[in-house]
């Protein structure tokens, strides 16, 4: 569901910024200091566990792209909707909220990553000295450097595609074997079975114990999703929705004679990426070269790392009917800067 700030508006403001800037704040950070927070986006996963509660995954940046830490339930509020005109209730209630970070709630991270090799990635720079496409290369450092984040007890697989879907690392703990993972070389090139490719990183990470992991899917394309039927958008999103998994989406568009519109600017396999991202609880990062890939990785690993926890108790005596559709409406207030997403569900 599109927000009054898309994440979408607000991610591209980040990313211009990054590449502004040149560096991150940790470069100096005697002389610099942090930057500090003017705006804020939160987005976040969230499905019923029982009649009265939800649990899900909060994400939350500032404009540079760093994570938000050190909140607490006071800074939260939840508001459950809906409408309901032939049946004798009300038509929203106030939630009991608990939130807890990563190493409060004791939880690693577990996080399916997909990459796109392809036939559009074989395009452009050839490195002769390593034998591979630049962007591919590019791609490659971006995801090594993600795993090589990964805390000890943080569990990741490594999924390839082009019109099939190679999961090429099972889950795992082991930076070695994730990174040669990375490295392996697959005959690909063919067409784009991007749906394909996220839903199968949905279904493996929600395979993954919700109580000890804040679970995710990382995804990356350069390209239009054309080869997953009769997997669809509908479906990808129902199975990411109904298992609180929230789907970072990264679409790397250098050449703007692909789509409708220029890249950056809403083209139709950007749209995709959005609606993925916002309305699964996670964000969207436009690439706009392949270089700046290496930065959209470090940023996703350090705001999944500093991700939320979120548990939402409603009123049992007001809720509606069984089966009934509601809005779940968060908003987050840091230092009177404020964010609201929303997360749609079925009362148990």
């Amino acid at each position: 569901m599109k927000k009054p700030l898309t994440t979408f508006s607000m991610l591209v403001i980040i990313i211009g910024m990054l590449m502004i800037a040149g560096c991150s704040k940790s470069d100096n950070p005697v002389a610099a200091g942090p930057a500090p927070v003017t705006q804020i986006v939160a987005n976040g996963s969230l499905a019923p566990t029982s009649r009265t509660q939800a649990q899900g995954t909060m994400l939350i940046a500032d404009q540079s792209g760093n994570p938000i830490t050190g909140l607490t339930a006071q800074n939260i509020s939840g508001r459950l909707v809906w409408t309901l005109p032939t049946v004798s209730h009300s038509d929203s209630v106030v939630g009991t909220i608990v939130i807890q970070s990563l190493s409060q709630s004791g939880k690693n991270i577990a996080v399916a990553t997909t990459m796109d090799y392809s036939g559009s990635m074989y395009d452009g720079i050839y490195d002769t000295a390593k034998s591979q496409y630049k962007q591919i290369l590019d791609m490659e450092t971006g995801v090594k450097t993600f795993v090589n984040a990964l805390k000890t007890n943080d569990i990741a697989e490594i999924i390839k595609f082009d019109s099939y879907v190679y999961v090429v690392q099972p889950f795992t703990s082991s930076k070695p074997a994730l990174l040669h993972a990375v490295d392996s070389v697959l005959d690909l090139g063919n067409s784009t079975a991007l749906f394909a490719s996220i839903v199968t990183g949905i279904k493996d990470v929600a395979a993954k114990s919700a109580s000890s992991y804040a679970r995710a899917v990382v995804a990356f394309t350069d390209g239009g999703e054309n080869a997953s039927a009769p997997i669809t958008m509908d479906t990808l999103l129902r199975i990411a929705r109904s298992n609180a998994i929230p789907v970072y989406t990264i679409g790397l568009f250098i050449d703007s004679t692909e789509h409708s519109t220029p890249p950056g600017q809403n083209s139709t396999d950007e749209e995709n990426l959005v609606q993925i991202a916002d309305s699964t609880g996670g964000f969207y990062f436009y690439a706009p070269k392949a270089s700046q890939l290496q930065q959209i990785y470090n940023s996703i690993s350090g705001q999944l790392s500093n991700a939320y926890t979120v548990s939402i108790t409603w009123p049992s005596t007001t809720l509606p009917p069984s089966g009934t559709q509601v809005t779940a409406v968060i908003t987050v207030n840091y230092n009177g800067l404020i964010s609201i997403y929303r997360q749609t569900y079925s009362i148990p």
